[in-house]
């Protein structure tokens, strides 16, 4: 099923949204190449992907590298390193998989085992909404797709700055019964009103959000803008809330992770947030491999001083 698609707003965060075809038109090829290609290129593509961000020291590698420096104080650089050349490997490897699910509709191949889902169920049966949140770990696309396979989904998603964009990543997560909602009050509204219906919802808690819509908590040990809407989200909805995660296993399946978060909702909103961030941080410091450590997680200071990615 596809969600019709509204047009972005003007801005995305304090930047203007672009029209660029031929950008989308490129980036769409690529997915589409990327979809037809075996398992053994998808993993000859993610060594030789790392192996140029360590060689070139790109922004990937800096960036890995520097988060690692600032979570990960008590290992070794070379750890460090090793860490960053994984986490590099595995988002080499997304591409492929994202293609094959955004085009092939092939999800469901990359589930292995589900850990949780009876619990999920029986919230559900007795009326009560699930929120889901989690970080950038493991395949986000193929714990989206799970979810959008087994329930009437929504999810609630940063529209790109290129128009296009908008619709290639709606159609490749809305093949089943996924809705994806922008990240305005709109959207706020609309997941509160499905999970007071009973339904299920998600929202990616590891995204640093805007100054006034967050609050500054430990996140693996360094103070982190870290975003207020999911606990609006369930004070309102009532919602149960819980862990979602894709991990990859030795079989070269995702295993499916469903895992309750018991907080209070009524904490203050620094409580509730550092909460979530520590829930989140326990299936990070279990598989730092898988998580994307390239993302600029740190870049507003409470202060308001330079951020720590500045050269």
């Amino acid at each position: 099923m596809t969600a019709p698609i509204d047009r972005p707003n003007n801005k995305s965060k304090g930047k203007s949204v672009q029209s660029d075809p031929f950008k989308v038109k490129l980036i769409c090829s690529f997915i589409s190449f990327f979809s037809t290609m075996p398992a053994f290129v998808g993993r000859g593509f993610a060594w030789f992907f790392a192996v140029c961000s360590k060689l070139f020291r790109t922004r990937s590698y800096t960036t890995s590298i520097k988060n690692l420096s600032l979570c990960c104080a008590e290992k070794s650089e070379k750890d460090r390193e090793r860490i960053a050349f994984a986490s590099l490997k595995h988002t080499g490897k997304l591409f492929f998989e994202v293609a094959k699910i955004w085009r092939k509709c092939q999800g469901e191949r990359f589930i292995g085992r589900i850990y949780g889902e009876e619990l999920v169920k029986d919230t559900l049966d007795n009326n009560q909404g699930v929120l889901f949140t989690g970080s950038h770990i493991g395949n986000w696309e193929v714990a989206l797709y799970y979810l959008g396979s087994r329930f009437p989904f929504h999810c609630m998603y940063r529209p790109p700055r290129q128009q296009e964009m908008d619709e290639v990543i709606n159609v490749g997560r809305c093949q089943n019964d996924t809705t994806m909602v922008k990240g305005d009050s709109r959207g706020v509204m609309h997941l509160i009103n499905i999970l007071k219906s009973g339904e299920v919802a998600a929202v990616l808690s590891d995204q640093e959000p805007g100054r006034r819509a967050g609050v500054f908590v430990p996140f693996c040990g360094k103070e982190a803008l870290t975003m207020t809407i999911v606990q609006r989200i369930q004070q309102k909805s009532n919602a149960h809330l819980f862990q979602v995660a894709a991990i990859k296993s030795d079989d070269d399946l995702y295993d499916i992770h469903l895992i309750p978060i018991d907080i209070d909702m009524q904490a203050s909103e620094e409580e509730y947030a550092e909460e979530v961030n520590k829930q989140l941080e326990m299936m990070i410091k279990k598989y730092p491999e898988q998580y994307q450590w390239s993302y600029k997680r740190f870049k507003t200071t409470e202060c308001g001083g330079p951020n720590p990615y500045q050269k």
